[in-house]
């Protein structure tokens, strides 16, 4: 990714954390390139480990603003975590496929990540072209 990408990155963490959001200690980044999940119409595009406070971003043939808004949704679930909300059992059934619809507790946070995550993208980014 360029440096662009790199300052908006980083530029939305410091966003996250101005409106309230718990991030530090801050995530462990990374962005693979996984040609074979960018040709999976249903492929994965990001996910957050909470054991090992890992986002994992798919780029591979990706828009970087759709990477970004990737990025602020598991900062959300990063979030979550250090906000005491994902309890171990929980994060433990996310590696079902089915997670956020065979555990309301797992749906709940993914309705959270999709809102707050979703609007404050949406706000960086009105911001940020002004």
């Amino acid at each position: 990714m360029n440096s662009d990408f790199k300052k908006h990155l980083a530029g939305l963490t410091e966003y996250v954390e101005s409106i309230g959001w718990a991030v530090n200690p801050l995530p462990k980044v990374v962005i693979k390139r996984d040609d074979s999940e960018s040709e999976n119409l249903f492929g994965k595009t990001a996910y957050y480990e909470p054991v090992s406070k890992t986002i994992v971003l798919y780029a591979a043939n990706r828009h970087p603003k759709d990477v970004l808004r990737s990025y602020v949704h598991e900062m959300r679930h990063h979030h979550q975590n250090l906000s005491g909300q994902i309890i171990p059992q929980d994060a433990a059934e996310a590696s079902d496929p089915k997670y956020a619809q065979n555990n309301k507790a797992m749906r709940n946070l993914e309705k959270d990540a999709y809102l707050y995550g979703n609007m404050a993208f949406r706000d960086y980014c009105d911001n940020a072209k002004y």
